[in-house]
């Protein structure tokens, strides 16, 4: 960390779902001199607050879970320190990336139901994960809400929900296109956080460090035995 200026950490991770401790993080950084901005984008600030843990800055993608309909390009940076936020400002201003009435109008409306979109998603999505957990199809199983995930700990005393994302691996390539196709509630999209539920085989695009039968799945509103029932019927169809 010795001449950073700037330690970027996403927490939890996308896809992989793992949960850095921003507390532990701000203060090696904060020694060696250096600024924490975490990227919210999964938790949203409903889900986790960066800087209630010592961040600098706490950024997000609000296309995907802050507004949740999956019809606008928008994103956020919120800051402790007022001058780092008028710095902000002014990049933002020079650089033009100003969002629009139409933008602001449809993000202002989705912050009326984001409560009770995330508390659903977050049920769906535990629910999924505990259908699947065990599953003789199924490894690499990742959710923080997940008693015995790997970042569960962590998760716990930082957040206060846990997103609407799980990951899973399934045996190949193709046994992970066959589950997709055979998904009737689930479109495929390589978005996250629509009120709709989505997978995608994240390998399909490259960039990730993920086997070919990797599967991000975006838990959405559906009825939760409907959703899950999907999910488990689809899997059947991978032999």
């Amino acid at each position: 960390m010795a001449g950073a200026r700037l330690v970027w950490l996403e927490t939890p991770s996308n896809p992989g779902l793992d949960v850095c401790d921003i507390r532990r993080i701000v203060e090696a950084a904060h020694a060696a001199g250096a600024l924490v901005a975490v990227d919210n984008t999964l938790a949203t600030p409903l889900g986790q607050r960066p800087l209630d843990l010592g961040a600098d800055f706490s950024v997000a993608s609000d296309t995907k879970s802050l507004t949740g309909h999956g019809d606008l390009l928008l994103g956020h940076v919120a800051a402790r320190d007022p001058e780092l936020a008028e710095g902000v400002r002014f990049w933002r201003k020079t650089v033009g990336a100003v969002p629009g009435p139409m933008e602001a109008w449809l993000a202002h409306r989705s912050l009326a139901t984001l409560q009770l979109r995330l508390e659903r998603q977050a049920a769906n999505a535990l629910a999924l994960a505990e259908a699947l957990r065990g599953h003789p199809k199924v490894s690499g199983l990742r959710y923080p809400g997940l008693p015995g995930d790997p970042a569960h700990e962590i998760a716990v005393r930082q957040m206060r929900r846990f997103g609407c994302v799980v990951s899973f691996t399934l045996k190949d390539e193709a046994s992970a296109e066959r589950f997709l196709g055979s998904l009737r509630l689930v479109m495929q999209a390589t978005s996250f956080g629509s009120v709709h539920s989505s997978a995608e085989r994240r390998g399909r695009w490259g960039g990730d460090a993920v086997a070919p039968g990797f599967i991000r799945f975006s838990a959405g509103i559906e009825d939760t035995g409907d959703l899950v029932a999907d999910v488990l019927r689809a899997l059947e169809k991978t032999t």
